[in-house]
């Protein structure tokens, strides 16, 4: 039997879930003073840590980028597997998949910005990251086409659709503020509702989540006009 029954983190495991925290801390920091205006230093006084500590889980202020947009394509990756599991067409696949990449991101990390600064990585050091970045475009254009196949989506450019999507949803950072009067729930059901809704097969008369309905509510409630 292994020791304390595996209750208590192994030191690769407690290592791991160090370097995810500083991964996470460091996308927030990234987010609010951009790529090029942070450094480690930054990060390490964000942790509350020295920057020699820093150093034992990145080598230097690329490698810790680099390790955010992985982080990034992991939980996008995460989102759409259970989209993937849960929705019964390509439209239903996408909503469910994206808004829960999107809560997260905005809720967790922000990295939403570092990916609109990729040319921020040292030259040569990109690669990877575009690979990433690529695949799960792909993955997203094949529930496009899945979706046109089962009549839950429009027949559009499959590339184009997902390039519309995408632009909103890494735009979202540039704006949302968790300070402000909407979850992250809130915001990531409403907008990917309506970033979806310009390629729905059939998109309702009206929009269901919580922000919209808002909407409907307070006009519904609205004195008419003698």
């Amino acid at each position: 039997m292994s020791k304390w029954a595996n209750a208590v983190p192994s030191r690769a495991e407690q290592s791991d879930n160090k370097r995810k925290a500083i991964i996470r801390e460091a996308a927030r920091v990234f987010n609010r003073r951009g790529s090029h205006g942070t450094t480690l230093e930054d990060v390490a006084d964000r942790l509350g840590v020295t920057k020699t500590a820093l150093y034992r889980y990145v080598n230097n202020k690329n490698d810790l980028l680099c390790a955010c947009h992985e982080e990034a394509m992991e939980i996008a990756n995460e989102a759409m597997e259970i989209g993937e599991r849960e929705g019964r067409t390509g439209l239903e696949k996408i909503r469910i998949g994206m808004t829960g990449y999107l809560r997260t991101m905005i809720s967790d990390l922000g990295v939403p910005v570092l990916i609109l600064e990729e040319n921020a990585l040292a030259e040569g050091t990109g690669g990877p990251i575009i690979a990433l970045r690529d695949a799960f475009e792909k993955r997203l254009r094949g529930l496009v086409e899945e979706g046109i196949r089962d009549g839950s989506i429009l027949p559009v450019n499959p590339k184009l659709a997902v390039f519309m999507l995408l632009g909103a949803v890494h735009w979202v950072t540039k704006w949302y503020s968790p300070k402000g009067p909407w979850t992250a729930e809130q915001a990531s059901s409403a907008l990917i509702e309506l970033a979806t809704r310009g390629f729905a097969a059939q998109p309702g008369d009206a929009l269901t989540s919580d922000l919209h309905q808002q909407i409907v509510f307070l006009q519904a409630t609205e004195p008419r006009g003698s």
